[in-house]
C-alpha cells in the first residue's frame, strides 16, 4: 500500500508540473512555428470554467484544459494542427471528482482526481478558426489508491469524441439542444482575441472504464455503476467557457 501511495502521489505531482501551462499567461503562443501569414497561424485555447456531465454525474472542469500550437491551412474549414515540439498540444491539470469514488469523500482512498488526456494523435485535433469550434478525441484518467494509476474512461481505440461547437447542438434524445457562443472579439497588434467563448456538445457517447483497480480491472464494474457507464449519446454533455487567441506570424 505504501508503494501504491507513493506511486499515485508521484503521478499526480508530475501532471501538476507538466500540465501547469494550462494556467499560463494568455495568450501563450510558445512553441508556435507559423511563418507564413497567408496559410499559418498560432492558436491558444485556454478554458476558464466548465462542466462535464456523464449520465447525470457532474465533474467541474475549472481552469484545467489548454490547446496550443500551429494551425496550417489545408483548404478546409478545419486546418491541420501541429503541436509545440515535444508535446501533444493538449495540456491538462488534474481536477477533483466531487464525491470521490463512492460519493462519500471521507472514506479513506475514495478521493479521486480526473486528468483529461488526448486519445490518439495530435493530428486528430481540429480547431476551426472561423467558428472557434473544436474537435478532439479524449480519455479521462481517474487516479486514487483504489483505482491505481491506469484507470481510464475511454481509450485510444475507443475515445470520447468531442465536437465542441459555438452554435446549437442537435443531440439524440433525451438530451435537448443547447447553444454555445463565440466570444467578444478584440484585436491586438498580432492576434485576434475571443474572450468568454462557449463551446458545447451533448451528442457524444462515453464507453465503460478499463484497468481500474491496480491496473487489473478489478473494480471496473464499480466505476461503471457509479458513473452509469457505458453511456450512449444523448445522456452526456459538456460546456466549456474559454478564451481563444489566434496569432499571426
Amino acid at each position: 500500500m505504501r508503494k501504491q501511495l507513493i506511486g499515485v502521489a508521484a503521478v499526480v505531482a508530475a501532471w501538476l508540473v507538466l500540465g501547469g501551462s494550462a494556467l499560463a499567461a494568455f495568450p501563450d503562443f510558445s512553441g508556435c512555428t507559423a511563418t507564413n501569414i497567408n496559410t499559418e497561424a498560432c492558436v491558444d485555447v485556454q478554458n476558464r470554467s466548465g462542466n462535464l456531465d456523464i449520465n447525470g454525474f457532474n465533474v467541474p472542469l475549472g481552469e484545467s484544459l489548454e490547446i496550443r500550437g500551429t494551425v496550417i491551412d489545408n483548404g478546409t474549414q478545419t486546418p491541420d494542427f501541429v503541436p509545440p515540439s515535444g508535446t501533444t498540444g493538449f495540456f491538462a491539470t488534474p481536477v477533483p471528482v466531487p464525491g470521490g469514488l463512492l460519493g462519500i469523500e471521507w472514506i479513506p482512498g475514495t478521493s479521486v482526481l480526473a486528468i483529461t488526456e488526448l486519445a490518439g494523435s495530435s493530428s486528430d485535433i481540429r480547431v476551426n478558426v472561423q467558428t472557434n469550434s473544436i474537435t478532439i478525441p479524449v480519455k479521462v484518467r481517474l487516479v486514487n489508491l483504489l483505482l491505481g494509476m491506469n484507470c481510464h474512461i475511454g481509450t485510444n481505440s475507443s475515445p470520447v469524441v468531442l465536437n465542441l461547437i459555438t452554435g446549437t447542438t442537435s443531440p439524440p434524445p433525451p438530451n435537448e439542444p443547447i447553444s454555445g457562443r463565440r466570444g467578444r472579439l478584440s484585436v491586438t497588434e498580432n492576434a485576434l482575441i475571443f474572450t468568454d467563448n462557449v463551446n458545447v456538445e451533448n451528442s457524444f457517447a462515453v464507453p465503460g472504464s478499463t484497468s481500474c483497480g491496480l491496473g487489473l480491472g478489478l473494480i471496473n464494474s464499480l466505476v461503471n455503476l457509479k458513473l452509469g457507464l457505458p453511456s450512449s449519446g444523448g445522456h452526456n454533455s459538456i460546456e466549456v467557457h474559454n478564451d481563444v487567441a489566434i496569432g499571426l506570424p
